[in-house]
């Protein structure tokens, strides 16, 4: 109808809608053309893009937990360069002893035990001796005893008066773990 109201208006214009005609024609298969490109293209590529997130936060993920395992594994390396083996723990009888003497405790003996853990990659050790000694001097004693072996640990401290002198009298029983079990040694007293 519109074609006809032009053709009665003007020879002109009905030149110029005939010519106007493809082209608008043309910019409507442009247009469609390029919403249908629009949608070929951009869905692929944003699935594409949320797989690439996807990959890129896994592998954050993965290296958040490699990094975390080196920093493991270094500290297990230099606490397992720290533990000490069976022979370096019958010296570390000689040096509480020496420690105790240091202070003023008395230890008239000790005695050790070699435990294997379930594992079998080390060993527990562990000794157990009486000090007696002023109630002061065996607190500087346990005290320095932690902050010079800290891989030394207090199982058991009992404590109770010495009828025999003045003071008091500590039970301990002290553990480490060692990095071999000594197969051929059995409980003893040192």
């Amino acid at each position: 109808m519109t074609i006809l109201k032009l053709s009665q208006q003007s020879k002109t214009a009905l030149l110029i809608s005939r010519h106007l005609m493809p082209l608008f024609i043309s910019a409507v298969v442009a247009g469609l053309s390029s919403i249908g490109m629009f949608v070929l293209m951009f869905y692929p590529a944003q699935n594409r893009f949320n797989q690439v997130t996807s990959d890129v936060q896994s592998a954050q993920q993965v290296l958040n937990q490699t990094r975390v395992a080196q920093q493991t594994q270094e500290i297990i390396s230099t606490t397992w360069m720290a533990l000490s083996n069976y022979r370096e723990f019958m010296d570390l009888s000689l040096d509480i002893a020496e420690l105790a003497k240091q202070n003023h405790v008395t230890i008239p003996g000790m005695g050790y035990d070699f435990k294997p853990l379930s594992h079998k990659l080390s060993a527990k050790g562990t000794l157990e001796f009486e000090a007696h000694g002023d109630y002061e001097a065996i607190r500087k004693f346990i005290y320095k005893l932690e902050k010079r072996w800290p891989y030394l640990f207090i199982e058991k401290l009992s404590v109770e008066g010495s009828k025999k002198r003045n003071g008091v009298l500590f039970k301990m029983t002290v553990s480490t773990f060692l990095k071999e079990f000594p197969q051929h040694l059995k409980k003893s007293k040192v």
